[in-house]
């Protein structure tokens, strides 16, 4: 017998990859990266994590300019949050919880050696949403600041 996770489970999970990528174009896209040294064509190609590092090497350089700074520095705050959230999610594998639920499980192996695991339920994944929720609003708040 074949079971399936629920198609709510699965929106959950497509919700929380499209959100992420929602976070990065309202950060790329934003008119304050224009006036930085970084190019935005450049940060198109990178991953989520690459271009909150990306972002954050480029702080330092805009003490002159505290609004574009704090955007900067809350936009690549949000996307390395974001980025172990929904990378914990796709790269877990299916697996069977005790109860007979299909779920995912993302397993890692600790620094002693033991394997953990995290089991990605809809709890679990209703606690990744509201993060991403939190960072965007975050971000979003950040662009409201008058440009410096």
């Amino acid at each position: 017998m074949d079971v399936k996770p629920s198609r709510g489970y699965l929106a959950k999970i497509g919700e929380l990859a499209y959100q992420v990528s929602h976070l990065e174009w309202v950060i790329i896209d934003d008119i304050r990266l224009a006036g930085t040294p970084i190019d935005a064509i450049t940060l198109h190609g990178l991953h989520t994590g690459a271009i909150g590092r990306a972002l954050k090497a480029l702080a330092p350089e805009l003490t002159g300019r505290p609004n574009v700074q704090h955007f900067v520095i809350t936009s690549a705050k949000a996307l390395l949050n974001v980025a172990a959230r929904r990378n914990t999610v796709l790269h877990a594998r299916p697996g069977t919880t005790r109860s007979g639920d299909v779920t995912l499980l993302k397993l890692s192996l600790a620094d002693d050696g033991d394997v953990e695991g995290v089991w990605v339920d809809d709890a679990f994944l209703d606690r990744q949403l509201a993060a991403v929720r939190y960072w965007l609003r975050r971000v979003e708040r950040a662009r409201e600041l008058p440009l410096d």
